[in-house]
């Protein structure tokens, strides 16, 4: 009889402290919709540059359990996310080719999201094209 009452003890005890952990749940009338829009500077050029040795071939965004893809050549998307009030605004922006993810970015708001229909902006670009550097003590540079 003494197991029957700790097992009890145990499980009334996980019980309650499962109601501690569980993440808080959000009615549909405690949602705030955010819309970011996210541009691709110079596009062609973007979807050419290798990240990390490879080519990209599509790019997701996580947010608040949804994904959505900008596929390659995209020059950008408008997405709607719907946040709890007060969260924070947190995105995982995944540049990925083939399966698998080349790079990862974790974006997070500065700010709790307060009031409905909020717009942020993302640009999204590849580094500029570097000039050449040339140095030679045997010779000099001669301007044309």
């Amino acid at each position: 009889m003494i197991w029957v009452a700790k097992l009890s003890f145990i499980v009334c005890m996980l019980l309650s402290v499962s109601g501690l952990i569980a993440p808080p749940t959000a009615n549909a009338s405690e949602l705030l919709k955010v819309t970011v829009t996210v541009n691709i500077e110079n596009p062609d050029y973007f979807w050419q540059y290798p990240v990390l040795g490879k080519q990209l071939d599509r790019i997701s965004i996580s947010s608040f359990g949804k994904t959505f893809y900008l596929p390659a050549s995209s020059d950008g998307e408008k997405l709607e996310i719907d946040i709890p009030k007060a969260y924070h605004l947190r995105m995982h922006i995944n540049l990925q080719s083939g399966n698998s993810t080349v790079q990862s970015v974790t974006y997070v708001s500065k700010e709790g999201i307060h009031r409905p229909n909020q717009n942020l902006s993302i640009v999204l670009k590849a580094p500029d094209p570097q000039p050449a550097i040339i140095s030679s003590s045997d010779f000099e540079t001669a301007s044309r």
